[in-house]
Protein backbone atom coordinates (compact mmCIF):
# COMPACT_ATOMS: atom_id res chain seq x y z
CA UNK A 1 0.00 0.00 0.00
CA UNK A 2 2.70 2.81 1.01
CA UNK A 3 4.54 1.99 -2.36
CA UNK A 4 1.42 2.53 -4.39
CA UNK A 5 0.96 6.19 -2.35
CA UNK A 6 3.00 7.90 -4.23
CA UNK A 7 1.15 7.14 -7.48
CA UNK A 8 -2.01 7.58 -5.76
CA UNK A 9 -0.94 11.20 -4.46
CA UNK A 10 0.53 12.43 -8.35
CA UNK A 11 -2.64 11.53 -9.26
CA UNK A 12 -4.47 13.16 -6.63
CA UNK A 13 -2.77 16.24 -7.73
CA UNK A 14 -3.23 15.90 -11.55
CA UNK A 15 -7.04 15.78 -10.88
CA UNK A 16 -6.78 18.35 -8.31
CA UNK A 17 -4.65 21.03 -10.96
CA UNK A 18 -7.58 19.85 -13.49
CA UNK A 19 -10.34 21.13 -11.25
CA UNK A 20 -7.93 24.41 -10.28
CA UNK A 21 -7.84 25.53 -13.84
CA UNK A 22 -11.48 25.46 -14.26
CA UNK A 23 -12.73 27.47 -11.78
CA UNK A 24 -11.71 31.39 -11.40
CA UNK A 25 -13.35 31.70 -7.68
CA UNK A 26 -10.28 30.94 -5.90
CA UNK A 27 -12.04 31.41 -2.40
CA UNK A 28 -14.62 28.41 -3.12
CA UNK A 29 -12.03 26.43 -4.84
CA UNK A 30 -8.83 26.67 -2.39
CA UNK A 31 -11.64 25.19 0.11
CA UNK A 32 -13.05 22.96 -2.63
CA UNK A 33 -9.32 21.73 -2.71
CA UNK A 34 -8.63 21.47 0.89
CA UNK A 35 -11.93 19.26 1.57
CA UNK A 36 -10.28 16.88 -1.41
CA UNK A 37 -6.89 16.55 0.08
CA UNK A 38 -8.49 15.72 3.71
CA UNK A 39 -8.68 11.58 2.88
CA UNK A 40 -5.45 11.46 1.50
CA UNK A 41 -4.01 13.02 4.29
CA UNK A 42 -6.85 11.45 6.59
CA UNK A 43 -6.76 15.23 7.76
CA UNK A 44 -9.03 18.03 8.95
CA UNK A 45 -8.04 21.67 7.59
CA UNK A 46 -7.58 25.06 8.08
CA UNK A 47 -7.67 27.65 5.33
CA UNK A 48 -6.51 30.97 6.00
CA UNK A 49 -5.90 33.49 3.74
CA UNK A 50 -3.17 37.25 4.40
CA UNK A 51 -4.02 40.81 3.11
CA UNK A 52 -0.94 43.31 2.11
CA UNK A 53 -1.22 44.61 5.57
CA UNK A 54 -0.79 40.90 7.61
CA UNK A 55 -3.78 40.37 8.16
CA UNK A 56 -5.35 37.27 8.68
CA UNK A 57 -8.69 35.93 7.58
CA UNK A 58 -10.30 32.54 8.17
CA UNK A 59 -11.77 31.16 5.23
CA UNK A 60 -12.88 27.99 6.52
CA UNK A 61 -12.49 24.85 8.97
CA UNK A 62 -13.50 21.66 7.41
CA UNK A 63 -13.38 18.31 9.19
CA UNK A 64 -14.57 15.21 8.03
CA UNK A 65 -16.52 14.10 11.06
CA UNK A 66 -19.81 15.70 11.33
CA UNK A 67 -20.19 15.60 14.41
CA UNK A 68 -16.96 17.45 15.29
CA UNK A 69 -18.20 20.28 12.61
CA UNK A 70 -19.90 22.72 15.09
CA UNK A 71 -17.20 22.27 17.76
CA UNK A 72 -15.00 23.68 14.80
CA UNK A 73 -17.22 26.27 13.35
CA UNK A 74 -17.73 27.58 17.53
CA UNK A 75 -13.16 27.55 17.61
CA UNK A 76 -13.53 29.85 13.65
CA UNK A 77 -16.52 32.11 14.99
CA UNK A 78 -15.24 32.84 18.93
CA UNK A 79 -11.38 32.66 18.29
CA UNK A 80 -10.25 33.89 14.94
CA UNK A 81 -6.60 34.07 14.16
CA UNK A 82 -4.47 36.63 15.13
CA UNK A 83 -0.53 37.42 14.96
CA UNK A 84 1.38 35.80 18.31
CA UNK A 85 -0.83 32.72 18.12
CA UNK A 86 1.63 29.38 18.86
CA UNK A 87 -0.59 27.22 16.73
CA UNK A 88 -1.41 27.45 13.00
CA UNK A 89 -0.85 30.06 10.27
CA UNK A 90 -0.35 32.76 12.86
CA UNK A 91 3.14 31.83 12.81
CA UNK A 92 3.38 31.81 8.88
CA UNK A 93 3.92 35.39 8.92
CA UNK A 94 6.87 35.48 10.76
CA UNK A 95 8.70 32.48 9.83
CA UNK A 96 7.53 32.57 5.97
CA UNK A 97 8.79 28.66 6.17
CA UNK A 98 6.54 25.45 6.36
CA UNK A 99 6.18 23.67 9.72
CA UNK A 100 6.06 19.83 10.81
CA UNK A 101 4.80 19.08 13.96
CA UNK A 102 4.48 15.38 14.11
CA UNK A 103 3.11 15.40 17.81
CA UNK A 104 1.56 17.77 19.80
CA UNK A 105 1.81 18.05 23.27
CA UNK A 106 -1.07 18.68 25.90
CA UNK A 107 0.93 21.32 27.33
CA UNK A 108 1.94 23.18 23.67
CA UNK A 109 -2.19 23.05 23.57
CA UNK A 110 -1.97 24.90 27.16
CA UNK A 111 0.15 27.37 26.42
CA UNK A 112 -1.59 27.71 22.86
CA UNK A 113 -4.65 28.22 24.31
CA UNK A 114 -6.45 32.28 25.28
CA UNK A 115 -8.56 30.81 27.81
CA UNK A 116 -10.14 27.58 28.77
CA UNK A 117 -13.00 27.31 26.42
CA UNK A 118 -10.61 27.67 23.74
CA UNK A 119 -8.60 24.75 25.46
CA UNK A 120 -11.18 22.59 25.83
CA UNK A 121 -12.47 22.73 22.32
CA UNK A 122 -8.87 21.81 21.03
CA UNK A 123 -8.72 19.08 22.95
CA UNK A 124 -12.28 17.88 21.41
CA UNK A 125 -10.44 18.23 18.23
CA UNK A 126 -7.66 16.08 18.95
CA UNK A 127 -4.93 18.49 17.75
CA UNK A 128 -2.00 15.45 17.84
CA UNK A 129 -0.11 16.06 14.39
CA UNK A 130 0.13 18.70 12.30
CA UNK A 131 1.50 20.57 9.45
CA UNK A 132 1.21 24.25 7.95
CA UNK A 133 2.58 25.03 4.16
CA UNK A 134 2.63 28.08 2.68
CA UNK A 135 0.11 29.57 -0.33
CA UNK A 136 2.75 31.94 -2.16
CA UNK A 137 3.08 32.75 -5.57
CA UNK A 138 5.58 35.11 -7.20
CA UNK A 139 7.18 35.82 -3.78
CA UNK A 140 4.11 37.09 -2.32
CA UNK A 141 2.34 35.60 0.84
CA UNK A 142 -1.25 34.76 0.20
CA UNK A 143 -1.96 32.54 2.90
CA UNK A 144 -1.48 29.18 4.55
CA UNK A 145 -3.34 25.42 4.57
CA UNK A 146 -3.23 23.82 7.78
CA UNK A 147 -3.81 19.97 8.22
CA UNK A 148 -4.19 18.52 11.15
CA UNK A 149 -4.45 14.59 11.66
CA UNK A 150 -8.03 13.44 12.37
CA UNK A 151 -6.50 10.11 13.60
CA UNK A 152 -5.14 9.82 17.03
CA UNK A 153 -2.77 6.94 15.52
CA UNK A 154 -1.45 8.99 12.65
CA UNK A 155 1.35 11.23 12.49
CA UNK A 156 2.62 13.67 9.60
CA UNK A 157 6.13 12.71 8.36
CA UNK A 158 8.20 14.67 6.20
CA UNK A 159 7.31 13.15 3.20
CA UNK A 160 3.49 14.10 4.01
CA UNK A 161 4.98 17.31 4.06
CA UNK A 162 6.01 18.09 0.82
CA UNK A 163 2.97 16.26 -0.68
CA UNK A 164 0.96 19.45 1.27
CA UNK A 165 3.48 22.15 -0.33
CA UNK A 166 3.37 20.61 -3.81
CA UNK A 167 -0.29 21.07 -3.17
CA UNK A 168 -0.07 24.40 -1.93
CA UNK A 169 2.04 25.43 -4.68
CA UNK A 170 -0.81 24.61 -7.35
CA UNK A 171 -3.28 26.29 -4.95
CA UNK A 172 -1.15 29.52 -4.89
CA UNK A 173 -0.52 29.79 -8.47
CA UNK A 174 -4.19 29.38 -9.24
CA UNK A 175 -5.17 31.70 -6.47
CA UNK A 176 -2.84 34.06 -8.27
CA UNK A 177 -4.12 33.70 -11.89
CA UNK A 178 -7.99 34.27 -10.70
CA UNK A 179 -6.36 37.38 -8.86
CA UNK A 180 -4.66 38.93 -12.06
CA UNK A 181 -7.90 37.97 -13.62
CA UNK A 182 -10.06 39.71 -11.33
CA UNK A 183 -7.58 43.02 -11.42
CA UNK A 184 -7.72 42.88 -15.18
CA UNK A 185 -11.68 42.42 -15.50
CA UNK A 186 -11.91 45.42 -12.90
CA UNK A 187 -9.33 47.49 -14.72
CA UNK A 188 -11.18 46.98 -18.00
CA UNK A 189 -14.46 47.61 -16.56
CA UNK A 190 -12.73 50.75 -15.06
CA UNK A 191 -11.85 51.85 -18.58
CA UNK A 192 -14.66 51.32 -20.05
CA UNK A 193 -16.70 53.56 -17.81
CA UNK A 194 -13.92 55.70 -18.31
CA UNK A 195 -14.70 55.55 -21.76
CA UNK A 196 -18.60 56.26 -21.44
CA UNK A 197 -17.98 59.04 -19.09
CA UNK A 198 -15.75 60.52 -21.81
CA UNK A 199 -17.92 60.04 -24.73
CA UNK A 200 -20.76 61.65 -22.73
CA UNK A 201 -18.43 64.87 -21.79
CA UNK A 202 -17.46 64.52 -25.73
CA UNK A 203 -21.09 64.49 -26.91
CA UNK A 204 -22.31 67.24 -23.84
CA UNK A 205 -19.27 69.93 -25.45
CA UNK A 206 -20.37 68.74 -29.19
CA UNK A 207 -23.88 70.01 -28.48
CA UNK A 208 -22.89 72.88 -26.60
CA UNK A 209 -20.29 74.13 -29.65
CA UNK A 210 -23.43 73.26 -32.14
CA UNK A 211 -26.30 75.35 -29.95
CA UNK A 212 -23.55 78.23 -29.37
CA UNK A 213 -22.82 78.19 -33.11
CA UNK A 214 -26.03 78.29 -33.80
CA UNK A 215 -27.44 81.23 -31.73
CA UNK A 216 -24.47 83.26 -32.78
CA UNK A 217 -25.34 83.66 -36.34
CA UNK A 218 -28.51 85.61 -35.46
CA UNK A 219 -26.58 88.58 -34.01
CA UNK A 220 -23.93 88.26 -36.96
CA UNK A 221 -26.64 88.16 -39.37
CA UNK A 222 -27.90 91.31 -37.81
CA UNK A 223 -24.49 93.06 -37.59
CA UNK A 224 -23.83 92.43 -41.46
CA UNK A 225 -27.35 93.21 -42.17
CA UNK A 226 -27.26 96.57 -40.49
CA UNK A 227 -24.15 97.65 -41.35
CA UNK A 228 -24.63 96.81 -45.26
CA UNK A 229 -27.67 99.42 -44.84
CA UNK A 230 -25.60 102.13 -43.51
CA UNK A 231 -23.14 101.52 -45.62
CA UNK A 232 -25.33 102.01 -48.64
CA UNK A 233 -26.78 105.46 -46.98
CA UNK A 234 -30.29 103.94 -46.04
CA UNK A 235 -30.10 105.77 -42.58
CA UNK A 236 -29.09 109.46 -44.23
CA UNK A 237 -25.55 110.50 -45.44
CA UNK A 238 -22.70 109.17 -44.21
CA UNK A 239 -18.98 110.62 -43.97
CA UNK A 240 -16.01 108.83 -45.13
CA UNK A 241 -14.42 108.06 -41.96
CA UNK A 242 -18.00 106.57 -41.09
CA UNK A 243 -17.69 104.35 -44.30
CA UNK A 244 -13.87 103.38 -43.01
CA UNK A 245 -15.55 102.21 -39.60
CA UNK A 246 -18.39 100.40 -40.89
CA UNK A 247 -15.68 98.61 -43.10
CA UNK A 248 -14.40 97.39 -39.91
CA UNK A 249 -16.94 96.42 -38.32
CA UNK A 250 -18.01 94.28 -41.30
CA UNK A 251 -14.72 92.79 -41.58
CA UNK A 252 -14.74 92.02 -37.67
CA UNK A 253 -17.93 90.51 -38.34
CA UNK A 254 -16.44 88.18 -41.42
CA UNK A 255 -13.65 87.31 -39.02
CA UNK A 256 -16.01 86.19 -36.49
CA UNK A 257 -18.33 84.23 -38.50
CA UNK A 258 -15.88 82.24 -39.81
CA UNK A 259 -14.62 81.22 -36.28
CA UNK A 260 -18.45 80.25 -35.47
CA UNK A 261 -18.47 78.39 -38.62
CA UNK A 262 -15.22 76.29 -37.59
CA UNK A 263 -16.90 75.70 -34.43
CA UNK A 264 -20.18 74.19 -36.20
CA UNK A 265 -18.01 72.25 -38.35
CA UNK A 266 -15.89 70.63 -35.07
CA UNK A 267 -18.96 69.94 -33.56
CA UNK A 268 -20.51 68.35 -36.28
CA UNK A 269 -16.98 66.03 -37.11
CA UNK A 270 -17.14 65.46 -32.93
CA UNK A 271 -20.87 63.86 -33.22
CA UNK A 272 -19.85 62.23 -36.46
CA UNK A 273 -23.20 63.85 -38.38
CA UNK A 274 -20.95 65.85 -40.71
CA UNK A 275 -22.10 64.72 -44.22
CA UNK A 276 -19.55 63.60 -47.55
CA UNK A 277 -20.92 63.65 -50.92
CA UNK A 278 -17.50 61.87 -52.41
CA UNK A 279 -17.61 62.26 -56.37
CA UNK A 280 -14.80 62.83 -58.76
CA UNK A 281 -13.38 66.20 -58.07
CA UNK A 282 -10.72 67.87 -60.96
CA UNK A 283 -7.47 69.38 -58.48
CA UNK A 284 -6.97 71.80 -61.36
CA UNK A 285 -10.84 73.01 -61.55
CA UNK A 286 -11.28 72.92 -57.41
CA UNK A 287 -7.84 75.16 -57.29
CA UNK A 288 -8.75 77.77 -60.21
CA UNK A 289 -11.84 78.59 -57.54
CA UNK A 290 -9.64 78.47 -54.72
CA UNK A 291 -7.44 80.71 -55.69
CA UNK A 292 -10.11 82.96 -56.37
CA UNK A 293 -11.67 83.25 -52.63
CA UNK A 294 -7.92 83.71 -51.85
CA UNK A 295 -6.70 86.59 -54.11
CA UNK A 296 -7.64 89.30 -51.90
CA UNK A 297 -5.55 87.87 -48.36
CA UNK A 298 -2.43 87.49 -51.13
CA UNK A 299 -2.76 90.79 -52.27
CA UNK A 300 -3.76 92.52 -48.81
CA UNK A 301 -0.20 90.88 -47.24
CA UNK A 302 1.40 91.12 -50.58
CA UNK A 303 2.44 87.60 -51.17
CA UNK A 304 3.17 85.90 -54.48
CA UNK A 305 1.14 82.59 -55.35
CA UNK A 306 1.65 79.95 -57.96
CA UNK A 307 0.47 76.24 -59.18
CA UNK A 308 2.54 73.45 -60.27
CA UNK A 309 2.29 70.09 -62.45
CA UNK A 310 -1.69 70.47 -61.07
CA UNK A 311 -3.06 70.49 -64.57
CA UNK A 312 -5.45 68.13 -65.59
CA UNK A 313 -6.64 65.01 -65.65
CA UNK A 314 -5.17 65.18 -62.14
CA UNK A 315 -8.74 63.92 -60.29
CA UNK A 316 -9.56 62.55 -56.98
CA UNK A 317 -12.22 60.98 -55.08
CA UNK A 318 -13.42 63.58 -52.52
CA UNK A 319 -15.98 65.86 -51.50
CA UNK A 320 -15.87 69.14 -53.39
CA UNK A 321 -16.69 71.60 -50.94
CA UNK A 322 -14.48 69.99 -48.20
CA UNK A 323 -11.56 69.33 -50.23
CA UNK A 324 -11.82 73.25 -50.96
CA UNK A 325 -12.14 74.21 -47.11
CA UNK A 326 -9.12 72.73 -46.30
CA UNK A 327 -7.12 74.13 -49.33
CA UNK A 328 -8.13 77.40 -48.61
CA UNK A 329 -7.91 76.91 -44.97
CA UNK A 330 -3.85 75.82 -45.71
CA UNK A 331 -3.80 78.95 -48.31
CA UNK A 332 -5.00 80.87 -45.65
CA UNK A 333 -2.44 79.83 -43.07
CA UNK A 334 0.49 79.76 -45.59
CA UNK A 335 -0.18 83.56 -46.22
CA UNK A 336 -0.95 84.66 -43.14
CA UNK A 337 2.66 83.42 -42.03
CA UNK A 338 4.86 84.41 -44.73
CA UNK A 339 6.58 87.53 -45.22
CA UNK A 340 5.41 90.23 -47.43
CA UNK A 341 7.33 89.82 -51.02
CA UNK A 342 7.44 86.04 -50.24
CA UNK A 343 5.97 83.29 -52.44
CA UNK A 344 3.50 80.30 -51.77
CA UNK A 345 3.23 77.39 -54.06
CA UNK A 346 0.82 74.64 -54.84
CA UNK A 347 2.02 71.19 -56.02
CA UNK A 348 0.01 68.59 -57.16
CA UNK A 349 1.90 64.83 -57.64
CA UNK A 350 0.83 61.71 -58.24
CA UNK A 351 1.65 58.98 -55.70
CA UNK A 352 0.66 55.22 -55.75
CA UNK A 353 -3.07 55.39 -55.82
CA UNK A 354 -3.27 59.24 -54.00
CA UNK A 355 -2.76 62.31 -55.16
CA UNK A 356 -1.22 64.99 -53.38
CA UNK A 357 -1.92 68.38 -52.98
CA UNK A 358 1.03 70.16 -51.17
CA UNK A 359 0.87 73.74 -49.84
CA UNK A 360 4.64 74.89 -49.32
CA UNK A 361 5.95 78.31 -47.71
CA UNK A 362 8.58 80.49 -46.43
CA UNK A 363 7.16 81.13 -43.52
CA UNK A 364 7.98 81.28 -39.85
CA UNK A 365 7.91 77.60 -39.97
CA UNK A 366 6.61 75.40 -37.03
CA UNK A 367 9.16 73.66 -33.91
CA UNK A 368 9.90 70.12 -33.63
CA UNK A 369 8.10 69.71 -30.34
CA UNK A 370 4.70 71.98 -32.29
CA UNK A 371 4.18 69.59 -35.28
CA UNK A 372 1.74 67.02 -33.91
CA UNK A 373 0.11 69.24 -31.07
CA UNK A 374 -1.03 71.83 -34.28
CA UNK A 375 -3.31 69.26 -35.26
CA UNK A 376 -4.84 69.37 -32.07
CA UNK A 377 -8.30 71.42 -31.17
CA UNK A 378 -7.64 75.06 -30.08
CA UNK A 379 -4.08 75.15 -30.72
CA UNK A 380 -1.55 77.26 -32.43
CA UNK A 381 1.69 77.50 -33.33
CA UNK A 382 2.23 80.75 -31.99
CA UNK A 383 0.31 82.41 -29.15
CA UNK A 384 0.54 84.93 -26.47
CA UNK A 385 1.68 88.45 -27.02
CA UNK A 386 3.88 87.25 -30.01
CA UNK A 387 0.94 85.70 -32.09
CA UNK A 388 1.13 86.86 -35.94
CA UNK A 389 -1.91 85.33 -36.72
CA UNK A 390 -5.50 85.13 -35.40
CA UNK A 391 -7.71 82.34 -35.45
CA UNK A 392 -9.53 79.56 -33.50
CA UNK A 393 -7.22 77.07 -33.31
CA UNK A 394 -9.68 74.76 -34.90
CA UNK A 395 -8.94 74.94 -39.16
CA UNK A 396 -6.10 72.37 -38.99
CA UNK A 397 -7.69 70.16 -36.62
CA UNK A 398 -11.41 70.20 -38.88
CA UNK A 399 -8.75 70.38 -41.78
CA UNK A 400 -7.23 67.31 -40.84
CA UNK A 401 -10.88 65.04 -39.75
CA UNK A 402 -11.74 66.40 -42.92
CA UNK A 403 -9.11 64.72 -45.19
CA UNK A 404 -9.25 61.36 -43.43
CA UNK A 405 -13.14 61.17 -43.39
CA UNK A 406 -12.79 61.46 -47.38
CA UNK A 407 -10.49 58.39 -47.06
CA UNK A 408 -6.89 60.79 -46.91
CA UNK A 409 -4.97 62.81 -44.52
CA UNK A 410 -3.08 66.07 -43.93
CA UNK A 411 0.28 65.95 -42.92
CA UNK A 412 3.23 68.32 -42.18
CA UNK A 413 6.80 68.63 -42.59
CA UNK A 414 8.31 72.19 -41.17
CA UNK A 415 11.47 73.66 -39.92
CA UNK A 416 11.71 76.54 -37.84
CA UNK A 417 12.66 79.86 -39.61
CA UNK A 418 12.54 77.66 -42.91
CA UNK A 419 8.84 77.04 -43.46
CA UNK A 420 6.62 74.68 -43.88
CA UNK A 421 5.11 72.24 -46.02
CA UNK A 422 1.60 70.99 -45.53
CA UNK A 423 0.38 67.80 -47.68
CA UNK A 424 -3.39 66.67 -48.60
CA UNK A 425 -3.40 63.40 -49.91
CA UNK A 426 -6.54 62.27 -51.19
CA UNK A 427 -7.35 58.87 -53.00
CA UNK A 428 -7.23 58.97 -56.97
CA UNK A 429 -10.43 59.00 -58.93
CA UNK A 430 -10.81 55.97 -61.35
CA UNK A 431 -9.52 56.64 -65.13
CA UNK A 432 -12.38 57.51 -67.41
CA UNK A 433 -11.41 54.60 -69.46
CA UNK A 434 -11.21 52.23 -66.52
CA UNK A 435 -15.23 52.68 -65.62
CA UNK A 436 -17.63 50.38 -68.35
Amino acid sequence: MERRRPERRALFLAEISRTLAESLDFEQTVSSVARLAMPELGAWSIVDLFDDRGEIRRLSIIHPNPAMQSVARELQESYPPQRGDLLGAPRMLDTQQPELVPEVSDTLLVESARDERQLTLLRKLRVDSYMVVPLRARGRLLGALTFIAADDQLRYTPRDLLFAEDLASRVATAMDNARLYREAQTARTEALEALARAAEADRAKADFLAVMSHELHTPLNAIAGFAELLELGVQGPITPQQREAIARIRQAERQLLSVVNDILTFARTEKGRLQMRIKTVDIAEALDQVRFVVEPLLRGNKVEFTLENCDPPLSVLADRDRMQQIIVNLLSNAVKFSPPGSLVKVECNKVGNCAEIKVIDVGAGISDEMLDAIFQPFVQASSGFTRIARGSGLGLAISRDLARLMGGELSVESEKGVGSTFTLSLPLAPSRKAVP
